[in-house]
């Protein structure tokens, strides 16, 4: 077996309130906020096959699907829309992309992978991240966020002005911001921690039935806990109420009210430590650099033609183009064994499909990875 590696790159004019939807079952999904109004694609294929013409067939079969509307872009791999995940094994070839987008950061962003991990920077619209059995690690994002995985965990660092709702089963949740307007967070067995000012107008709470809660607050708060067997711990000055099932201990003004709904897990209020506090507010990232070869880069306007040459309402653009590739006859890459990613696919497509729960399938992924 070997291992064929291709880059395909594609731009297209979104604007700078425009929408971004990205569809997987796994490989890593990347999404960066930019300056600009054109959304940049980067799709990186790694196709495990016996010769290089069984992966260049493999590799015609198994692109990802891009649709590009007015204002809108679209990538979903193609076994996203079959009952199951094995036609992602094109003729013994094994087919995965990593997929990265750098996108206007006003642009709204919509994630969706099941064994794949999701990296986000520098955003401020609207966003959704949603995966399975990976990892959702954001960076310098603002505005309205909404993160979800079951057995992965959930970090958020260096956010602006946040309003933040994030739940997971088995993994962890932990957030840092300068400001959180709003925070949703949940998880059955994870910890969750919390750094940050709270806002006083908005709606804070977490739930856990047996993890623990950390918050460090940088701003004053009141923290409630209701638990059957669980308490408030806090080493920074703080006044006392409560028992028996429910407790409150107010920081400073206690303007902020932080609920804890907790069976068996603690609270714990934190002292500050340097470095905890968030200077700057989300930013976007420096406009990627133009490609030296005119050919390599791909824009919905068509190639080497400015946008005021084309003709009004055309979208669609030329397809992606190549812009690296290397072939490694004896590279057999690091994914897992076929029949046990084929075992996964199909229990991660059930669980979509609703034919069985997230406990189920949380039982079954856990069994397939022994």
């Amino acid at each position: 077996m070997g291992t064929l590696e291709r880059t395909e790159t594609l731009a297209h004019h979104i604007g700078t309130n425009g929408r971004v939807s990205v569809k997987t079952i796994s490989g890593i999904l990347r999404v960066r906020g930019i300056d600009g109004e054109e959304a940049h694609l980067s799709v990186t294929y790694r196709i495990r096959a016996t010769d290089q013409a069984a992966a260049e067939r493999a590799l015609e079969t198994g692109r990802v699907l891009i649709d590009r509307g007015p204002g809108s872009l679209e990538v979903e791999t193609p076994e996203r829309r079959l009952s199951t995940g094995l036609v992602w094994l094109f003729g013994g070839a094994r087919v995965s992309a990593d997929v990265s987008v750098d996108v206007p950061w006003g642009t709204r962003v919509r994630y969706e992978t099941m064994s794949g991990s999701i990296e986000a920077e520098a955003l401020v619209g609207d966003q959704k991240y949603r995966t399975v059995a990976g990892d959702i690690r954001l960076w310098r994002l603002g505005g309205l966020v909404e993160a979800g995985s079951i057995s992965g965990s959930i970090t958020l660092d260096n956010g602006g002005d946040v309003r933040i709702r994030a739940n997971t089963v088995s993994g962890g949740i932990r957030v840092r911001a300068r400001r959180f307007y709003a925070t949703a967070l949940s998880s059955t067995s994870g910890a969750i921690a919390v750094v940050g000012a709270l806002d006083p107008s908005g709606d804070h709470r977490a739930e856990s039935i047996s993890g623990s809660v950390d918050l460090t607050p940088l701003s004053g708060v009141t923290a409630e806990l209701r638990a059957i067997s669980g308490s408030i711990n806090s080493n920074v000055e703080h006044r006392m109420t409560g028992g028996r099932g429910y407790w409150r201990s107010i920081v400073g003004d206690g303007a902020a009210v932080f609920r804890v709904n907790s069976t068996s897990g603690s609270l714990h209020i934190l002292e500050a430590r340097p470095g905890d506090s968030v200077v700057m507010a989300a930013a976007p990232a420096s406009q990627p650099a133009p490609s030296s070869t005119a050919s390599s880069v791909v824009t919905g306007e068509g190639i080497g033609q400015p946008a005021a040459a084309t003709e009004a309402g055309n979208e669609e653009g030329p397809e992606p183009r190549e812009t690296e590739e290397s072939w490694d006859p004896d590279e057999s890459g690091d994914a897992p064994d076929d029949a046990a990613a084929v075992d996964e696919l199909a229990v991660l497509q059930a669980l979509e499909r609703g034919d069985i729960g997230v406990d189920e399938a949380a039982e079954r992924l856990d069994r397939s990875r022994s």
